[in-house]
């Protein structure tokens, strides 16, 4: 079965992920059987409410010590303590103190919007074929509006995938005036590597929010949130027209594994050297929200 593999940035060490329910996703996207019986049903809208649902109640506390225990997650980050969660899903979606992710105070940075695995790329017509085994993800594959895909056609793209065991809010990654969001509807397959196989049909697929944000700095950016199995909800917290400032929090995953895509003009910013290098050969590189992973002019 493969091994997921990261870089982590701060350990400076690469590092095989530990899969929540690695076993069972496994056995539904690395095996011929599961890929006929089980994947089919995984991505089923059903499967996802059901699993939202039970996530949402109080019968879901239980798994939270034992969640906390096994991803040696430091609850001295959280906001709320434990015994004050009142579901898996309040968890999952819990905040943290601010000083548990401080902001890069560099004035011409990019953040990272997200705890995740980045890939990075100077262009969209360079995609790695490692990561998309020769399938093309352009500017209208991914862009619904057309003259919006037309802005940033061939423009700089960062993926950002979360895990189940990170912090799941995302934030605005430079300062701007965000747009209204628009939804859309669509499936629910896993974004995880294993269950991906190098293919980005999950992203033109799933369940997705786009946002523009417009900056001072660096031209428009496009903020994509991708729902992924088991996400019940997409949230957004922020106002609309309203400038928002860099790290400010912009919405929640309910539970779930998903991802978060920025689309940059073209030639806007620059990514940082570790990311755009593991990228190259075929490895995310491990940041955490408000570290910097671009710069601008």
């Amino acid at each position: 079965m493969r091994r997921v593999l990261f870089f982590n940035r701060y350990a400076k060490t690469v590092e095989e992920e530990e899969v929540f329910h690695g076993v069972a996703m496994r056995l539904a996207y690395a095996t011929a059987a599961g890929r006929l019986t089980l994947a089919p049903l995984i991505r089923r809208k059903i499967f996802s409410v059901i699993v939202g649902k039970w996530a949402s109640s109080a019968a879901s506390r239980w798994r939270i010590e034992p969640f906390i225990e096994r991803f040696r997650l430091r609850i001295d980050s959280f906001e709320k303590k434990v015994p004050e969660f009142t579901s898996f899903n309040d968890f999952f979606s819990r905040k943290l103190k601010p000083s548990a992710r401080p902001i890069s105070p560099s004035a011409n940075a990019v953040i990272s919007p997200v705890d995740g695995r980045h890939l990075a790329y100077a262009s969209m017509r360079n995609l790695s074929p490692f990561f998309i085994k020769g399938e093309k993800l352009s500017a209208e594959d991914l862009i619904v509006d057309g003259e919006a895909a037309g802005k940033f056609t061939n423009g700089n793209i960062l993926i950002s995938r979360l895990c189940p065991t990170d912090y799941h809010r995302f934030h605005f990654p430079i300062s701007c005036v965000p747009e209204k969001t628009f939804l859309i509807g669509g499936a629910y397959s896993s974004v995880h590597p294993i269950a991906m196989a190098g293919k980005v049909g999950a992203f033109l697929k799933n369940k997705r929010m786009y946002t523009l944000l417009h900056t001072e700095t660096c031209g428009d950016i496009l903020m994509i949130e991708i729902g992924a199995t088991c996400v019940g909800s997409l949230r957004q917290t922020f106002h609309s027209g309203k400038p928002a400032l860099k790290g400010e929090e912009k919405g929640y995953f309910e539970f779930g594994g998903s991802t978060v895509i920025l689309v940059f003009e073209n030639g806007r910013v620059t990514f940082s050297p570790d990311i755009l290098e593991n990228t190259a050969r075929g490895m995310e590189t491990y940041v955490l929200m408000g570290d910097e992973i671009a710069t601008f002019p």
